[in-house]
């Protein structure tokens, strides 16, 4: 008997399987880039999120920040009123060259004179660890008069020039010492001559110069070069990339970017008063080794004055029975800070033994070289985001080398935003000006400690 349909043959349906096997896998393929694509935009936009709430959080912590500089002027000024002078805070218009000479006697005479003084006791100079929202933010405030002013290679008076250039080249031979980091100083010099090269024939240069208010209408060829960022001789010749890292190296000792020790901040001027103040003078309060013994060369000034400072601003304070008992401030880790002496005026530096034994005419050049007060400050902002597997841990450390270790043995979304400020005084109180407001740094920065083998 014939069927009414013939039945196909064996090729004809092994066409039609094939066929439809291959529209299936394209609309497998079609369903796999949607949820791919959206997966990925899914996942920029919780990274946007996260971000945004990040900054929001820094911005807070900013905010915070300025405000406890500005009640540090004001807890001074209650004791002792702070010397000032009165300018437009609107017409900052960044730093200045630093100078020498007869200003430096100036500002000596100003610290020496005053009961302002700022120091590692200062609750600014505490690191703090904050909840602003659901975001953990660290804070480290650093005073930027703890470092050297580079601009002062630029200073007029050429012998007072070289003499700066020999400082800012023992700081770099000085700033990494016993790390595997180490800078010789073959290489600090060659840093010192590049430096110095780039901010005095920038015409020159090949680089791009930005146009600043300060060059005026017709600058002169050989008119130094404002920068406006120490990292921007990153580019040139023996500087790299890890000289602006602060890191670990394999033996597990502290590395220290050498913007930790440099600046260009510490001589702000504005319009209304021109002539830049500052710059030449580190805050013996704060200062690290590296920047204080580099001040003079050893065969001038005894090294051991130095580690005498150091030694002194971590003694215990003693409290007089008769004064009133301070409010304890506590540490990121929770622990009781130690009040620590520190220099109210460059007149106690005859507390130290070495210092007692000097010539006046000995110890005045010192003096020209130190302050005990502070004006510009680099205020860090570090926030960190815990991967998924580790969100739900509770991160409670009890000292700076248990955090310190979780940290680099850890993954983490890091956010790291540094701004620059300068607190302005006037008679009527003082006033915070941005000198850089918002920058992204790739690390997070290490404590520069004055005993870092004590950890």
């Amino acid at each position: 008997m014939q069927p009414l349909r013939p039945r196909p043959d064996a090729s004809r349906r092994g066409a039609a399987l094939m066929l439809s096997f291959l529209v299936l896998i394209v609309i497998l393929m079609i369903c796999y880039q949607i949820a791919r694509t959206t997966g990925t935009d899914r996942i920029e936009a919780q990274r946007t999120q996260t971000l945004t709430a990040m900054d929001y959080a820094i911005s807070s912590a900013f905010l915070q920040v300025t405000e406890d500089l500005l009640a540090d002027v004001e807890a001074e000024a209650g004791e002792e009123a702070a010397g000032g002078v009165g300018v437009d805070p609107m017409g900052a218009a960044g730093a200045g060259f630093g100078g020498g000479g007869d200003a430096a006697e100036a500002g000596t005479e100003s610290s020496a004179g005053t009961g302002a003084s700022d120091s590692q006791m200062d609750p600014w100079a505490t690191p703090q660890v904050t909840m602003i929202g659901e975001q953990e933010v660290r804070i480290l405030v650093v005073d930027e008069d703890r470092k050297f002013n580079v601009l002062n290679m630029l200073v007029e008076d050429e012998e007072e020039a070289e003499e700066n250039r020999e400082i800012v080249a023992r700081i770099l031979d000085n700033c990494r010492e016993g790390t595997l980091a180490d800078i010789n100083r073959g290489d600090a010099d060659m840093m010192v001559r590049a430096m110095y090269e780039h901010f005095t024939r920038r015409s020159d240069s090949l680089l791009p110069k930005p146009n600043l208010l300060s060059d005026g209408d017709d600058p002169e060829p050989d008119q130094p070069s404002m920068p406006l960022s120490l990292r921007e001789v990153v580019v040139l010749e023996p500087f790299q990339e890890q000289h602006f890292m602060d890191f670990f190296d394999a033996d597990g000792e502290r590395v220290h970017s050498i913007d930790q020790f440099l600046t260009i901040w510490t001589s702000p001027a504005t319009f209304t008063a021109p002539d830049a103040v500052g710059g030449y003078e580190v805050n013996v309060n704060t200062a690290p080794l590296a920047v204080l013994a580099a001040l003079f060369d050893s065969r001038a000034v005894d090294s051991r004055l130095w580690d005498e400072v150091l030694a002194y601003r971590n003694e215990a304070e003693e409290l007089d029975q008769d004064e009133e008992e301070i409010e304890p401030t506590f540490d990121e880790f929770g622990n009781e800070v130690v009040q620590k002496k520190y220099f109210d005026t460059l007149e106690e530096l005859s507390e130290l033994r070495t210092w007692d034994v000097l010539e006046a005419e000995d110890q005045q050049p010192i003096k020209q070289r130190l302050i005990t007060s502070s004006r510009v400050f680099s205020i860090y902002a570090v926030a960190r985001r815990s991967t998924a597997a580790q969100q739900n841990q509770i991160l409670e450390f009890v000292d700076r080398a248990e955090r310190e270790e979780y940290e680099r043995n850890s993954t983490h979304l890091l956010r790291v935003v540094r701004q620059v400020v300068w607190r302005q005084e006037a008679d009527d109180g003082a006033v915070i000006v941005p000198l850089v407001h918002w920058e992204v740094l790739g690390h997070a920065p290490l404590d520069i400690l004055d005993f870092p083998d004590d950890l």
